[in-house]
């Protein structure tokens, strides 16, 4: 099963195949449908796309039988692997070490199903029967209600926008005008998601009627429209309002830092490391469209470090049989592995048996576990909760669980308040005994999550990033010169961090302290803030260009203090040549000072006939050396002005937004600090009308309007608000935040008979809004 491209998935399915060629039958599920393999740019499958991938994989698999045929009973050179690397993909310790033939390379002409030897390989008899079939449900639900895409399948990773005037990166549609796009191609990324949302409906025996918001949700809309035929509109079925929602119309909410322990838990705790995704693999390869044709989201599934809430003392189970446990369940996952690595079975037995050895390593905990659904209902009730009331429901229920398993804490509670202390507690209490951690793992997965994000290492980053949102709002009321000075401020503030933190030698900054980079998100955060409260200036941006100058004085200072922030995409290529400027910055203060401490009667007379020669090869090496200094500040400038004019891009999203006229009656207090989603509903549950909202007619309600119409028999434009069931999908992604505006938006309309359901390509935290802005996916 995969949610991934066929050709992407080949090599796994291949590796399967020789792992177990004993196998008659191998049956594939993708969730991408046969059309939209046919249909996607960089498939390499056409109209007959399931057909034609089992007789390419059937070609592959018989080249693979052959060539281990002939390599029988000798090492396979690590060297040979073509263009596989099991290491990079995270199979290493997983698969067997066998060839797999790339797609290029298996000739469809040429016959792979002759008599070949077969020697001391187990006879297959026949060909083992391959079928693909569409499975179209493969999401990520984060509850039963809100789902995202899984992270690493070819929906998530398909570009949203490709490079031109409006785009901003390849992770975020592109800026809506309002207006004919000048571009013709459809991203990727917009057949994809249509073929999604139309299948996932089919499933669930729903019609849709489709509305949108933004250029490309009304790309998609028209899609999902072109797609229904009669025969689904005339059948009867429950009908569901689904409204598409481009990202770009709101970049402020998930740029912020919001009151939701669930987007503090995602930011806090580590993700799963990746394998290596399709968008490496096919960089390498030659292509001659440019831009990237994928882009990498961050994994969505965090790793929950149970095991740093326990101590050894505190997890009392017998030793040697969890030793034992370990090395017999190791041996049997890896017996497919080289003897080689097998030798790190025996030091792991030897370390447990000699050692007392505590499995901290072992427990990584996730929020949503495959293998039971008893957290589900947990992680449902916090996401709409804010921190404070979501960490006094988790004490609630650990409370409740320690009750129902007679067990007592020596800590005292506090009411209305939960304490790491007594989260902590609790979750010791409760991993007492391995019975006890397997029944109630739900919640102490959760629990160690949030006493996770409560950390004073996570909360003070997460609640000086809230402080400094606040003021940059509050600045954003009153003139652009006092956010234009309060954005500098924190940029010098960021820098000097920086810098301090490295001439002290620590690696980390104090906790509290935010970076450059944190600095840089949020200059974006005002502009953003700007563009909505201040009018274009001459310069083409919010602030005057005195304003800007300083803001560009302040960045330039800021990047040569800290040369480690190259790694955003503006800066690719001066990594080098920063981190050298600093380090002779460095050296320079160094030789100043010992320079200074020198005493002139220490120098003897016959030296100085050699100073003159000394000195004029000293000014030709400072006159070089000044002349690399100005054409780095130079490059710097130009890297600078383009990040800039990149600022005045987002700054401008209000005038590209304008026809929606959201912020016009919705401008009172109760609404202020809302994000679009929450506007929107309020909106479209009262029964407003939104400029810019686009219905997309079913292939039926056409002929009504444009043929029966004149005879009196046209249908009236539906609406979303008469719907009992309501999807939001919003193209480019949610956060936490979202979910609960969304569900608060939902109780203040009175209308309990909704059943509203929230969808988005992928959840999205702070900093891979940063990423997705200024790293490598962005078209900056």
């Amino acid at each position: 099963m995969t949610s991934r491209l066929l050709s992407d998935a080949r090599r796994f399915i291949l590796r399967c195949l020789s792992m177990h060629k004993g196998g008659h039958c191998c049956t594939i599920f993708t969730s991408i449908s046969e059309v939209a393999h046919s249909t996607y740019p960089d498939s390499p499958l056409g109209p007959d796309a399931f057909h034609e991938y089992q007789s390419l994989l059937l070609q592959d698999y018989e080249e693979l039988i052959e060539n281990s045929d002939l390599k029988s009973g000798q090492l396979v050179d690590s060297n040979t692997k073509g263009n596989l690397t099991l290491e990079d993909e995270g199979w290493s310790r997983f698969t067997s070490n066998e060839d797999v033939p790339s797609l290029e390379a298996s000739s469809a002409g040429k016959n792979q199903y002759g008599d070949s030897p077969r020697q001391g390989m187990v006879d297959l008899g026949q060909k083992p029967i391959v079928s693909v079939h569409h499975f179209p449900m493969i999401l990520s639900p984060i509850s039963p209600r809100v789902f995202v895409l899984p992270s690493e399948g070819s929906i998530a990773e398909a570009c949203l926008s490709s490079e031109h005037e409006d785009s901003i990166s390849a992770g975020l549609p592109s800026l809506s005008t309002g207006l004919p796009s000048d571009v013709d191609e459809v991203p990727p990324a917009a057949t994809l998601t249509a073929h999604f949302l139309y299948h996932l409906a089919a499933k669930m025996d729903l019609k849709m009627e489709i509305f949108s918001l933004g250029d490309l949700s009304k790309t998609i809309g028209k899609i999902l429209t072109d797609m229904s035929s009669l025969y689904d509109v005339g059948r009867r079925k429950r009908t569901v309002g689904l409204l598409l929602i481009d990202r770009t119309l709101d970049l402020l909410t998930p740029c912020c830092h919001g009151d939701s322990l669930v987007d503090r838990i995602f930011s806090a705790l580590p993700r799963k490391e990746r394998t290596s995704s399709s968008a490496s693999i096919k960089c390498s390869q030659a292509q001659l469209k440019p831009g990237p044709s994928s882009l990498a989201r961050a994994s969505l599934e965090v790793q929950i470090p149970i095991g740093e809430v326990l101590t050894k003392e505190d997890f009392e189970i017998d030793d040697s049989g969890l030793s034992n446990g370990i090395e017999a369940f190791r041996c049997g996952w890896d017996s497919y592995n080289s003897a080689s690595e097998m030798v790190d079975l025996i030091s792991l037995s030897k370390k447990a048996s000699d050692e007392k050895f505590f499995p901290a390593e072992l427990l990584q905990g996730s929020l949503v576990s495959t293998e039971t659904f008893k957290g589900t209902p947990y992680l449902e009730a916090i996401l709409d909760r804010k921190t404070k009331d979501g960490a006094i429901l988790v004490k609630k229920w650990l409370q409740e669980t320690l009750r129902r398993e007679n067990m007592t804490t020596d800590v005292k509670t506090r009411p209305g308040f939960a304490s790491k202390l007594e989260l902590k507690t609790m979750i010791k209490a409760l991993t007492k005994s391995q019975s006890s951690l397997i029944r109630n793992r739900g919640i102490i997965q959760l629990a160690s999550a949030t006493l996770r994000a409560l950390d004073e290492s996570c909360s003070a980053r997460w609640d000086a990033f809230i402080s400094a949102e606040k003021i940059l709002s509050v600045n954003a009321g009153d003139t652009s010169q006092s956010l234009a000075a309060q954005i500098s401020d924190l940029i010098n503030k960021s820098a000097f961090a920086g810098s301090d933190g490295k001439k002290s030698g620590k690696k980390e900054l104090s906790q509290g302290l935010l970076s450059f980079q944190d600095a840089l998100l949020l200059t974006i955060t005002g502009y953003i803030l700007a563009g909505e409260n201040f009018p274009t200036s001459g310069s083409g941006g919010p602030f005057s260009w005195q304003e800007e100058h300083f803001l560009k004085e302040a960045i330039l200072d800021a990047i040569l203090e800290n040369p480690s922030v190259a790694r955003l995409k503006f800066l690719h290529g001066l990594t080098q040549e920063l981190e050298a400027n600093l380090n002779k910055t460095k050296s320079d203060v160094t030789k100043e000072t010992s320079t200074d401490e020198l005493n002139i009667d220490d120098f003897d007379d016959d030296q100085w006939g050699k100073w003159g020669d000394e000195d004029e090869d000293e000014e030709n090496d400072n006159k070089e050396q000044e002349y690399d200094d100005m054409q780095l500040k130079l490059e710097l400038r130009d890297r600078v002005d383009n990040l800039f004019k990149y600022l005045h891009k987002l700054s401008s999203l209000k005038s590209k937004k304008g026809p929606l006229g959201l912020e016009s009656n919705l401008s009172s207090d109760p609404y202020a600090n809302k994000g679009l989603l929450y506007k929107l509903l309020t909106k479209i549950l009262g029964k407003f009308d939104v400029p810019g909202l686009e219905y997309h007619s079913s292939t039926v309600g056409r002929l009504f309007k444009s043929g029966f119409g004149r005879f009196g028999l046209g249908q009236a434009k539906p609406s979303l608000a008469d719907q009992n069931l309501i999807l939001v999908f919003v193209v480019g992604g949610i956060n936490g935040v979202e979910v609960q505006e969304a569900q608060e938006a939902l109780s203040e309309s009175g209308r309990p008979d909704i059943e509203l359901v929230l969808g988005g390509t992928t959840f999205l935290t702070p900093d891979d809004m940063l990423d997705l802005l200024l790293g490598e996916s962005s078209y900056i």
